[in-house]
């Protein structure tokens, strides 16, 4: 069986919700390369009727290094992610979790070279982080919130 012989049951009426997002990330490079990798995967619902934002997604993105008093050890990166998903005009709060990603960076004697790690370390979390976000917003907006 092949990927192209699954059916997508997602209603893409539903999906149209997407298109209706507005993000608020902090002002840092991995937040804004997140907050850009959802609003391009996104961009396929947005349609000419629906020039209005009604949903606002807020990103807190963190991240620390653990270090050690060893020059040369295995260090990890932490990057977690605090995001809601808020309607406009009631100001309900639709989503309101939180989920974090661990990277390791191995022993570097090179000072340029354990910075260029890190960014590198950093820059693979946020992709991994975004494509995360985005499973998370289309289950989201997948969901059927008629009772």
């Amino acid at each position: 069986m092949s990927c192209s012989s699954l059916k997508n049951n997602t209603d893409d009426k539903r999906l149209e919700k997407l298109g209706l997002l507005e993000i608020k990330s902090n002002n840092t490079y991995i937040s804004k390369l997140i907050e850009d990798n959802i609003k391009n995967a996104f961009d396929v619902y947005k349609t000419k009727n629906t020039d209005k934002i009604k949903y606002t997604l807020i990103l807190n993105v963190n991240d620390s290094i653990e270090s050690s008093l060893l020059a040369n050890s295995l260090r990890k990166i932490e990057m977690s992610v605090n995001y809601k998903i808020v309607e406009k005009n009631s100001n309900i709060i639709h989503v309101n979790d939180s989920f974090s990603r661990n990277s390791l960076v191995g022993p570097i004697n090179s000072l340029f070279s354990r910075d260029q790690s890190e960014i590198n370390a950093r820059k693979r979390l946020g992709f991994s982080i975004s494509n995360d976000m985005i499973v998370r917003l289309v289950e989201w907006a997948s969901f059927d919130m008629k009772t």
